[in-house]
């Protein structure tokens, strides 16, 4: 993600550049850091080390905390600062049920709605995450987001698609840990990736032809097939040694009797589960 440089508030080092750009600097860095993993989740952010870095004041960077709480990236600690959100393993079902119902009618809606700018925009990041699954696999995660961000734009709703791209941010990071993992036995990685490939494909054959039914069909589908992938993830016994950026013993431990317990919840009700921040 491109961030932009400079600093706000009198006093900043830099000061005299375009007022605002601090702010927008603190948030750009946190969030790319936060999404990539470099910040693990439930770390302590340290403001002070991010005022010397970034050559900000303490207002932009408290500033930037505040809004990623919004998004629910960062959980803002009364008198004890903040710290990154953890990946919210113990609500997988709500999640899930969450993303299935937001992206089938996010894709509806696009079949429905999309212009041919909206749909040039969709091919382009087809084909370029068609083109990353191939030679750039870790690049996967952010090049999908951008496919189901530029679908989200054609739907022409952006209170949807705020609730969308929060869903969406949360499953990033939960694919930046599965997109190393290997099943031991069963459909393979490659294997996976393609099957997500043909997905894609499929989704944007219904949005061209403005088939709606099939649009929504195949986006439950999708979203069903990321959960599938994220909970035979957790279950692996080997799911620790399986990261390239490993977890803690204890973290990995937790994130397996998740899976389990998720296993069992997918009848939970949405009135439960994952919200979307009112910004």
């Amino acid at each position: 993600m491109a961030v932009n440089e400079g600093a706000d508030g009198a006093g900043e080092r830099g000061a005299g550049k375009r007022k605002g750009t601090g702010r927008g600097h603190a948030y750009g860095r946190l969030r790319e850091d936060i999404l990539a993993l470099r910040m693990r989740p439930g770390a302590r952010i340290d403001e002070a080390a991010l005022v010397r870095e970034l050559r900000i004041s303490r207002t932009p960077v408290r500033e930037a905390l505040i809004r990623l709480a919004g998004e629910g990236l960062v959980e803002l600690l009364p008198n004890r600062g903040a710290r990154v959100s953890d990946i919210p393993v113990d609500s997988l079902p709500e999640f899930f049920e969450a993303l299935s119902l937001a992206q089938r009618a996010i894709h509806r809606w696009a079949a429905l709605r999309r212009t041919q700018a909206d749909l040039a925009r969709i091919e382009a990041e087809h084909r370029r995450f068609a083109r990353v699954a191939r030679t750039r696999p870790e690049a996967i995660p952010v090049a999908n987001r951008a496919f189901h961000a530029a679908i989200a734009q054609a739907a022409r709703n952006p209170f949807l698609a705020q609730c969308y791209g929060e869903l969406l941010d949360q499953g990033l990071r939960l694919s930046r840990f599965t997109v190393v993992y290997d099943p031991p036995r069963g459909s393979t990685r490659r294997h996976h990736f393609e099957a997500v490939v043909a997905d894609h494909d499929a989704l944007l054959r219904a949005i061209r032809r403005r088939d709606a039914d099939a649009a929504e069909r195949r986006a439950g589908a999708h979203a069903a097939l990321f959960r599938r992938r994220v909970l035979d993830f957790l279950a692996a016994e080997d799911a620790a040694s399986s990261l390239e950026v490993d977890p803690p013993a204890q973290e990995a431990r937790a994130a397996k009797r998740a899976a389990r317990k998720a296993g069992t919840r997918t009848g939970a009700s949405l009135s439960s589960g994952a919200t979307c921040s009112s910004r």
